[in-house]
This record gives structure tokens, sequence and C-alpha cells, in this order.
């Protein structure tokens, strides 16, 4: 298993770091919720990219994502739909898309129509319901299973066709690690499913680990010395 990890985050960040009051904020069990226009402020540094393709029965795509640390230390997920062409049997819309596990964690949604950061591996939505290269116009829902696990993205109207590519859909969490171990399901009438990037709990650092072990024995080295003695005597 790929995991990452970040030194100088502290473990209280998971509980602590409150999520924008002003985003699409995803409970478990959340259906319909319409994406927050806009990146995020605080959008921070690019910690890992990857592009994958393929070919489903009905449709062809690519899955752009990306991990970010924002500057309140915690973790933003990128992902963005480019529709290349047909299936290897027919041709259908592309309708939505998953991603999980996000279970354990506070989301909020948002959804940007251009490159988030100039550059990179996103590109300006073309899905013509999109206007001005922001949600506004757009019939794109988020939901959310009821465990919280999977996180979904309707298209609604804005179903992809041809060679169109959705807007980049960002995911604010409280996590501040993350690994690889993920999957994606881009779907329509055929589905592309893929490994995706996942928050995960921090694991402690080695000197941590060292600091925890050590702790542990000295409180049971306390334990022992303050057994006492008992002596039985017999009649």
């Amino acid at each position: 298993m790929t995991r990452y990890i970040f030194a100088g985050v502290a473990a209280a960040a998971l509980s602590t770091v409150a999520l924008s009051a002003n985003a699409a904020v995803l409970v478990a069990g959340t259906t319909g919720v319409a994406p927050t226009a806009g990146v995020p402020a605080g959008q921070g540094t690019l910690l890992a990219s990857q592009a994958l393709s393929g070919q489903a029965f009905t449709f062809a795509a690519t899955f752009n994502q990306a991990v970010y640390l924002n500057t309140a230390g915690t973790l933003d997920f990128y992902f963005q739909v480019i529709r290349t062409g047909t299936g290897s049997v027919s041709s259908q819309e592309i309708r939505s898309f998953t991603i999980s596990d996000f279970g354990a964690y506070l989301v909020d949604g948002y959804a940007s129509g251009p490159d988030p950061d100039g550059a990179g591996l996103f590109v300006a939505a073309n899905n013509p319901t999109l206007a001005n290269g922001t949600a506004s116009g757009s019939t794109t829902t988020f939901g959310r299973s009821p465990s919280g696990s999977v996180v979904t993205v309707e298209f609604g109207a804005n179903g992809l066709t041809g060679t169109e590519n959705s807007a980049t859909y960002i995911f604010r969490t409280n996590a501040t690690a993350f690994n690889n171990m993920g999957t994606f399901g881009i779907i329509d009438g055929s589905t592309l499913q893929g490994m995706t990037f996942q928050p995960m709990a921090a694991v402690p650092e080695p000197a941590t680990w060292g600091m925890m072990i050590l702790g542990f024995g000295m409180i049971g080295a306390a334990s022992r010395s303050r057994k006492t003695k008992t002596t039985v005597t017999f009649a």
C-alpha cells in the first residue's frame, strides 16, 4: 500500500479543523446538493496528481485527479472527467462518477470551471451549460452514501457527450494524510473504474512511536514498582 504522511501537521487537526460554512457540506446520506462555485480559499500546495485513461463499452474517458495540502493543514481532493470518444460497442453520454472511500471524514464540495491553479492536468470546462467557467447554470449535484464512504457527482443535464469535459470538482476534507488505494467509477451505460486518491488516518512518525513505546515501558515499570509483597503464614 502506498502511504503519504505529512510531518508537522498535528494529528489533532482531524478533530479541530472547521470546514467552510459557505461550502456545500456533504454529510452521510446527502442527496442532490449543488456544488459551491469556485476554488476554496487557501488552495495550498500540490502534493500528487495523475491522469488515468480507458475505454468502456459506451465511452472512452480520462480521469484527472490531484491532492492539495491547503493552508489550514488539511487535504483537498480534485477530480475531473474528460470524455475522449466512443466506447468499444456504442456511444452514450457520461452521466456521473463516484469516488471512495471518504467515510471517516468531513467533506465540503466545490466546482471550478477553469483550471484551478492555472497549470497542470485540469482544463477549462467545455460543457455548454456551464456559464463563465463556474457552476452557474449547471445542473450538477453531489451526493454521499449513507455510510459516507462514496461521494457521487451527478451531471444531470450536464452529461458529457462527444469530447466534452466536466468542471473540476474539489472536495475539501479534514484529513491530513492520503493514499492511492481508493476507487473511482465513471458511469453511463457502462462503467470505467480505476484507482484514485483517498483520505486516510495519519500514522505517527518513527520518533512518535519511540516516545509511545518508552511511555508504555515507564508505565509498566511504575506499575511493577508499586506491587506490595504479600506474606502467607500457615499455622
